[in-house]
């Protein structure tokens, strides 16, 4: 009955089209992209400002009804599916540039601008917004901002956090609050920014972000490399980090995802060794062509004793993008292979070889198969565990015991449940492997000063 309710007192401030409340309409918003959870929302509601966002929580916080802020759905941890019965509130109408400073390069924007669109509208103005998951053709920066997205270039970038600089929010109970400056320095109060960015809509709903933006690289390089073992690749990966050249990415993609993109995709542009293992992308980043060049001499010389097996260099901005497509389909190629589970692994880059040996047991323990590759320059490699034939005992077992298998021994090697995911429904059954409980009761402290009616996507990330 709430619920009802609800739309009603919606419906005399907000537009028809801002409300959805079709039986038959909302089971499409029920899913995000880990296609794991199902729960149907009982309204989904589109703002279109901040005070939209600020009368929409202030009356569900009235009516104790959940509230699951949502981008665009391409999460892969289950945090922006509702609460079954709750409101989904879907912030791509909030789309547009508030103000942009070029001088110090600091733009304002809503939270449902395409993160794609923002990275083009500020390089057309001479600057660079570096933060690059696959998914930044569609996801939304609020989004990004939410679950602390990074990417390829996050060795060299980092991630979302380091360009936030100021938030508008809206609070459980409406409330609109402002944190951070729009200043290149600040030493002043708790860093309220920071703890919002990776709270998955578990504090405060996100309607206006600063970003700090950099400089673009003049010219861009990049190299794809062949390895004979899982070791060869990932100790030539420690090498990497202490040259001194300018990179800005090196992925690491082991043999089977370059087949499986290759079964999904006929004309890739790259032949297998018949030995190879993994491979290697490495994004370099020069002032010029002449500059490139050296550091490309300074990456054979590095590898010149190492046992690679081939190199391929990019000679155009064409084939430069043909080698990033490779990575960039494998995520596609997984889901349209099999139904899969995503293990967003994180471990100190030098415990990369024993990490992989850990996910390769407990697979024929458990008798899965898993695609891995990722951001190994920063110790992220994502796991892909295939279902394909399995039935549902077989699987449910592998998602209970050999994931949770897998999680000890990433702890247990320094490591952490997610490096860019975000914790969400996926992964909060675990996270008493990685925090104790008085760490747990702090950041449960935290969620009740947030949102002490526990409306704000609740039952996510805290266990």
């Amino acid at each position: 009955m709430e619920i009802k309710l609800l739309e009603n007192i919606l419906n005399e401030r907000l537009q028809p089209d801002q409300i959805v409340s079709d039986e038959g309409l909302l089971d499409s918003f029920s899913l995000d992209e880990t296609g794991v959870y199902h729960a149907r929302p009982g309204l989904v509601v589109y703002p279109l400002n901040i005070e939209d966002i600020s009368f929409v929580l202030s009356n569900c916080n009235r009516l104790k009804i959940p509230l699951t802020p949502r981008g665009a759905g391409t999460g892969l941890s289950g945090n922006s599916v509702s609460v079954p019965g709750g409101v989904l509130m879907i912030m791509d109408k909030m789309n547009q540039v508030i103000s942009f400073d070029e001088e110090s390069g600091i733009i304002r924007i809503m939270p449902g601008m395409i993160v794609d669109l923002l990275k083009s509208y500020v390089r057309e103005r001479g600057w660079y917004y570096p933060v690059d998951p696959a998914s930044s053709g569609t996801s939304l920066i609020g989004g990004h901002v939410n679950t602390n997205a990074a990417g390829p270039h996050s060795f060299k970038y980092g991630s979302t956090k380091q360009y936030v600089n100021a938030l508008t929010l809206v609070m459980a109970d409406g409330t609109i609050i402002h944190t951070g400056n729009h200043v290149e320095k600040s030493s002043t109060g708790y860093n309220l920014t920071q703890l919002i960015c990776g709270s998955e809509g578990t504090l405060a709903v996100v309607g206006e972000i600063s970003l700090k933006l950099v400089r673009p690289p003049i010219t861009e390089g990049t190299v794809l490399i062949s390895f004979a073992s899982y070791e060869d690749g990932l100790n030539a990966i420690l090498a990497l980090r202490k040259s001194g050249v300018n990179i800005s990415a090196i992925e690491w993609m082991e043999r089977a995802a370059i087949e499986i993109v290759a079964g999904y995709e006929d004309n890739l542009s790259i032949e297998l060794e018949p030995d190879c293992a993994c491979h290697l992308l490495i994004d370099l980043e020069a002032k010029g062509n002449e500059d490139l060049e050296e550091e490309m001499i300074r990456i054979g010389e590095l590898l010149d004793p190492m046992p690679s097996l081939n190199i391929l260099v990019s000679d155009s901005e064409q084939s430069r993008q043909k080698l990033w497509r490779i990575r960039k389909l494998i995520g596609v190629a997984v889901r349209h292979h099999s139904i899969y589970r995503e293990v967003d692994t994180v471990v100190p880059v030098s415990m990369l070889v024993r990490l992989i040996e850990i996910v390769k047991e407990v697979g024929n323990k458990y008798n899965f198969r898993s695609i891995c590759y990722g951001h190994a320059a920063n110790g992220n490699i994502h796991v892909n565990i295939l279902r394909e034939n399995k039935d549902d005992t077989e699987w449910n077992k592998i998602l209970r015991e050999g994931i949770e298998e897998i999680f000890k021994k990433v702890i247990e090697l320094g490591g952490v449940l997610s490096g860019e995911h975000g914790i969400g429904l996926l992964n909060r059954p675990f996270m008493h492997l990685q925090f104790s409980e008085p760490e747990l009761t702090i950041m449960k402290g935290i969620k009740a000063v947030f949102d002490p009616n526990h409306i704000l996507n609740p039952d996510k990330v805290i266990p």
